[in-house]
């Protein structure tokens, strides 16, 4: 069925099977989309991106989704470099417009965690930084059958949107380079983006803290799986992991002007964090006390209302740790 509210878009994509509407993401989307003076398109270079600059130096690419969500990647450009985080499915050309945006400067690539809608345009690039519990997962993942069995269904036929697929990356291996929390990139004149790791959604999962702007850019942290036999660092996959981790920060909320998550509304208030690490301390209370039951993506998960964002954080009871 279509979407009864489409957002108008010249993006080459069209939806088959739309997400059930959210409608704070859907009324933010839709202002953006159709009204923003921010808005860049270069059909020419990228037929399936738009580019949004919230910032002097920050170019926030929209895709929209092909397996499920719409898809946020992040660039800063900084002094000397700039910092790609996160690669999307990498649909068209999406070296070329990051050269239209920052010209001929080095690109580090980064990856906020594991999984496919985040990684897949990675083959566009050498050479990709992630934490290091993620590493080994996106390593084993660099395979082209792995992007097609994600977005086709059992019959061979594109599940969720339509896209030209000879405009998917093709696919060629990468070196991944796993680093520690609180890892440094210098874009150049000592401009540095912080890693700081947000598990719970994988192990690796983690943000980007930009030091001069005060973006936080947190990939995804609104899920916990709880791992399985195959996970090397299960203790990173609970609820509890992502509440510490959130707990850690706090102490630094004055240095965020911006949380940027990797899907729907973006450039939140700080205090989204503090919102999510209560809901995580209200799970681990009272695991049995959700809201909703939710299947995602075929498994069964716990909904508890996030206070104030218009989303939920999602857990199995293997990601809660009674305290």
């Amino acid at each position: 069925m279509l979407d009864p509210r489409p957002i108008k878009s010249d993006l080459k994509t069209r939806y088959i099977n739309p997400e059930k509407e959210k409608p704070s993401r859907w009324s933010f989307l839709k202002i953006l989309r159709e009204y923003s003076t921010l808005k860049q398109f270069y059909p020419e270079i990228n037929p399936y991106a738009e580019v949004y600059k919230f910032r002097d130096n920050v170019y926030c690419i929209y895709y929209d989704g092909i397996h499920a969500a719409e898809m946020w990647c992040y660039l800063i450009d900084g002094p000397e470099k700039a910092l790609l985080i996160d690669t999307a499915f990498g649909l068209g050309d999406l070296k070329g417009l990051i050269h239209k945006l920052v010209g001929d400067k080095e690109v580090i690539v980064c990856n906020t965690h594991r999984h496919i809608d985040h990684v897949s345009g990675n083959s566009h690039f050498e050479k990709v930084y992630c934490h290091y519990a993620d590493a080994q997962a996106i390593k084993d993942n660099q395979s082209a059958q792995v992007v097609y069995d994600f977005v086709h269904d059992e019959n061979g036929e594109l599940s969720y949107t339509w896209f030209d697929e000879n405009d998917l990356p093709p696919f060629s291996p990468y070196e991944v380079i796993g680093v520690d929390n609180h890892h440094y990139f210098d874009l150049g004149q000592g401009y540095i983006v912080e890693l700081i790791h947000l598990p719970g959604h994988t192990a690796g999962q983690s943000g980007f803290l930009d030091h001069q702007n005060g973006c936080f850019f947190i990939g995804d942290v609104t899920s916990a799986f709880g791992g399985d036999e195959k996970e090397q660092y299960p203790e990173f996959c609970t609820i509890n992991s992502l509440r510490d981790a959130l707990k850690d920060f706090m102490p630094r909320i004055e240095e965020v002007s911006g949380i940027f998550p990797g899907h729907g509304t973006i450039d939140l208030h700080p205090k989204t964090l503090q919102y999510i690490m209560d809901t995580a301390n209200r799970i681990i209370a009272h695991p049995d006390w959700y809201d909703t039951k939710v299947d995602f993506f075929g498994t069964e998960m716990y909904a508890k209302f996030i206070y104030q964002q218009g989303s939920d954080l999602k857990y199995t009871k293997e990601a809660v740790i009674k305290e």
